[in-house]
């Protein structure tokens, strides 16, 4: 019912979408969201102190059935079974995973039709995306109940950072509002402040800060990048913001300078959270803040590859999504593996130490090695003129750099870019670009990524 609802919604010009969203958001949770979302909540609330040895039976539980009903009901898998020889007996715990191909966005991309399942009608499946943030996007489809156990461990992250119903919770985000002529909208049902970075200038900026300190939201989340713009803002400007408890980041990497920045300008702590749009993997900072507890109860997560320092490629299986299965997943990002010391919160959830990021948004010199974007965005973190900075690499030689200034972007400036990325990069034969925009162009998800390639990085890796 709450797909064909949202269908059903898309019709709705766009003043009675914004007066449907102020009533939908006047309803509990629980009734926005449906079963699904309670039984997820009632599992969390259960399975947040279980020792990891209960929290695998979880997952192989619902492994088992995943696999049998792909075998049954995706013909894409059925074909992968019977090309390996296998059966769904053959996969019959975690350990057995690796029996079955890595799945690939090309594959997804080539096979959509194949990997859905033909006992789900489409009205019970939802439409999703990913935003194209280090390529082409991707377009694919999930179980109805996927969606609501993602709005629950979402609320499991705030529970895990004492939120209380009642407070108020401020989202900035790349993404236009449903009418794009409103950048702030404050939904009171909900406590929510919806805030939208997709056009962005300094009467905008201003303003963003005033409804910061009329409804002093008790939690911020937002991407780093929304909040790395503001908090320069705020501190060229001299005005302040009210402290929140926590804020909490998502969908972008979270660079150490920039979470530095944040945390100076807002006087509050930030935790991050790892996810992506197929929910193929999550893990999440407590309030500790140290390393990233892996949601089991989402899915199973491998990391592939690990070298000498556990660094490794994250791959994923959704137990949730049975309309489109995705079976070990290669979702592009990096992470490093944990479990050093026991967390002192007391969860028993596995941990990545570290998450790094996606393969493609490395650099990569023409000597054939990689640089990390965490290094290049030093180059520009410092120069006061630049308000946003973005890297094209169009060639294993040659990378354009496009320039978003608060005003006037200086030859100074100019000549201080070519020559940090230069000390950076360490190769003298990689040609760098510099060129000023009036704003950074977006993904279809709102996003500007930082680094954009063209090449495919997997072959240099």
């Amino acid at each position: 019912m709450r797909v064909v609802l949202k269908q059903f919604y898309e019709t709705f010009p766009t003043a009675l979408k914004e007066w449907a969203q102020v009533a939908y958001h006047m309803l509990p949770a629980g009734w926005r969201y449906g079963k699904a979302y309670r039984d997820a909540l009632s599992l969390f609330c259960e399975s947040d102190w279980w020792d990891e040895g209960k929290l695998r039976e979880y997952q192989e539980e619902r492994l088992r059935r995943l696999i049998h009903h792909s075998y049954e009901h995706v013909p894409y898998y059925r074909e992968v079974f019977r090309e390996r020889g296998l059966t769904p007996g053959d996969i019959s715990g975690i350990a057995d995973l690796p029996k079955l191909p890595i799945l690939t966005k090309d594959v997804v991309r080539l096979r959509r039709q194949d990997l859905l399942a033909n006992n789900i009608a489409r009205t019970s499946m939802e439409a999703a995306h990913t935003s194209g943030s280090s390529g082409t996007p991707l377009d694919f489809y999930m179980d109805k109940r996927t969606r609501p156990v993602d709005r629950a461990l979402a609320l499991r992250r705030i529970l895990w950072l004492g939120y209380r119903p009642g407070d108020v919770i401020a989202y900035f985000k790349g993404l236009p509002l449903v009418n794009p002529s409103r950048y702030i909208r404050y939904f009171p049902g909900a406590g929510e402040l919806r805030v939208s970075f997709h056009t962005v200038n300094e009467g905008r900026l201003n303003e963003m800060v005033n409804a910061l300190i009329r409804y002093r939201p008790t939690f911020v989340d937002a991407w780093p990048s929304c909040l790395s713009i503001l908090s320069r803002w705020i501190e060229r400007t001299g005005r302040s913001v009210p402290a929140p408890k926590y804020i909490v980041t998502a969908s972008e990497n979270l660079y150490p300078h920039i979470k530095d920045k944040i945390e100076s300008v807002f006087q509050a702590p930030v935790i991050d959270w790892y996810g992506q749009e197929e929910s193929v993997a999550v893990a999440m900072q407590c309030a500790y803040g140290r390393e990233y507890h892996i949601q089991m109860e989402m899915g199973i997560v491998e990391l592939v590859c690990p070298g000498q320092d556990l660094t490794g490629e994250i791959v994923g299986t959704c137990l949730h999504n049975f309309a489109m299965p995705l079976l070990r997943y290669k979702t592009g990002d990096l992470a490093v593996k944990g479990g050093g010391e026991p967390c002192p919160c007391g969860r028993k959830h596995p941990t990545f130490a570290r998450v790094m990021g996606r393969d493609s948004e490395l650099v990569i010199v023409p000597e054939g090695r990689p640089v990390s974007p965490l290094i290049l965005h030093f180059a520009f973190y410092h120069l006061d003129e630049i308000k946003e900075a973005q890297i094209i690499q169009e060639d294993i030689h040659t990378l354009r750099v496009k320039l978003v200034p608060w005003k006037v972007l200086s030859e100074r400036t100019r000549r201080a870019v070519v020559d940090e990325l230069h000390d950076r990069l360490e190769s003298p034969s990689m040609s760098v670009i510099v060129e000023e925009e009036a704003e950074i162009a977006k993904t279809r998800g709102g996003k500007r990524p930082f680094v954009i390639t063209k090449l495919n990085v997997e072959d240099y890796l």
